[in-house]
């Protein structure tokens, strides 16, 4: 079996210095200088008495029998302070597949790029949509807002597919890239927020609009506002974090996340609350289904990523992000499902008298 390797270059400028590989709870357990060099697999001494600055250049395999074991590399200079200068790259064994990807991140490439030819297969169903609703002038602001979040969508799966393309050949990708995919995220994760609510509120429904004025659409406003300014500040951390996961979604393991994994857990049972409370007050049957559902469809699609994310570790991130990235898919294909042109008219049936030319027009009729 293949051996990993561990790449040190080293610049140091006075003697004392000691490159160590230990287990990583070592360190951890804030053990001291000494007991790290005493308890290290590996000690390579990195000065030499001179006065001269010294570089080293180290390769270390690493055997199979260190597979799963979390290791870590330290330059250690006991009693005195550290001056050193250094890049320390770990490598795994195998293919451009694995070779630069940590533990838990192993086979994320393999599963975005079968994620982007999913996003590529769903592409032309919707633009398939668009064009017929944009031919029948049947078009409303939430099919509107719908469309647009799922080409964001799209784009960011195809973002971060090709940022882990780049990271599995230089083991860094492109920052702006991620970033950018990241923000992606960001917008098409508060757009679909937004065509659910407004589905769950029976806005082109069971009723052209929210009141204005109501107290009703200023918690409606509130719980939009306060759930994409917390994302767009989990966002922001995340992007200016340069030891955060491998993931497309704009989340840390951190306090910059938890308010934005608060309000999506709120703004789904909010939303689950609102279409049991206006399918109540719904008398036609078929409304009142669309409104459940949509109601149960956000309580699961709003709190799988804090339950995620709560309950899951470092090691199965790569598995974490695959479930949630599937429920973004189903959500999306689940609203093209209802969105597309011979159903539009079925779900859509209370529009603004001045929307539309005559009441049949977004079934393509001249009047």
């Amino acid at each position: 079996m293949p051996n990993g390797h561990i790449h040190s270059q080293t610049i140091v400028s006075s003697n004392g210095h000691k490159f160590l590989v230990l287990n990583h709870t070592d360190l951890l357990e804030g053990r001291s200088c000494d007991e790290l060099v005493k308890r290290a697999k590996v000690i390579e001494p990195l000065s030499e008495k001179t006065k001269e600055v010294i570089a080293y250049d180290l390769t270390l395999n690493v055997e199979p029998s260190m597979n799963r074991q979390h290791i870590a590399a330290v330059i250690a200079r006991c009693g005195q302070p550290v001056n050193a200068e250094y890049i320390v790259e770990f490598t795994n064994p195998g293919g451009y597949v694995d070779r630069h990807f940590a533990c838990e991140d192993r086979g994320l490439l393999s599963t975005y790029v079968w994620l982007s030819i999913g996003a590529a297969a769903m592409t032309p169903a919707i633009a398939t949509a668009v064009r017929a609703l944009h031919r029948r002038q049947a078009h409303n602001d939430v099919s509107a807002i719908f469309f647009t979040g799922a080409a964001f969508f799209i784009t960011r799966v195809w973002l971060f597919a090709l940022h882990l393309l780049v990271y599995s050949r230089n083991g860094m990708g492109l920052g702006m890239l991620l970033f950018l995919a990241q923000f992606l995220d960001f917008l098409c994760n508060t757009m679909a927020t937004i065509v659910l609510l407004a589905l769950v509120h029976g806005v082109y429904v069971t009723r052209p609009a929210v009141p204005p004025g109501s107290e009703e659409r200023r918690v409606l406003l509130q719980v939009t506002g306060g759930f994409a300014a917390t994302y767009l500040i989990s966002t922001l951390a995340c992007g200016f974090r340069v030891d955060g996961l491998l993931s497309p979604f704009g989340v840390v393991r951190g306090l910059a996340s938890w308010p934005y994994l608060l309000a999506r857990t709120c703004t789904g049972v909010f939303c689950f609350n609102k279409s049991m409370k206006h399918a109540t007050e719904t008398e036609a049957v078929t409304k009142k289904n669309y409104l459940l559902r949509f109601g149960a469809i956000a309580l699961a699609w709003l709190v799988l990523m804090p339950l995620t994310m709560c309950f899951s570790g470092t090691d199965s991130w790569h598995s974490d992000a695959l479930v949630v990235d599937l429920s973004n898919f189903a959500l999306f294909s689940i609203l093209l499902y209802d969105f597309w042109p011979s159903r539009f008219g079925a779900l859509f049936g209370c529009v603004r008298p001045t929307e539309r030319t005559h009441q049949y027009s977004e079934f393509g009729l001249d009047s």
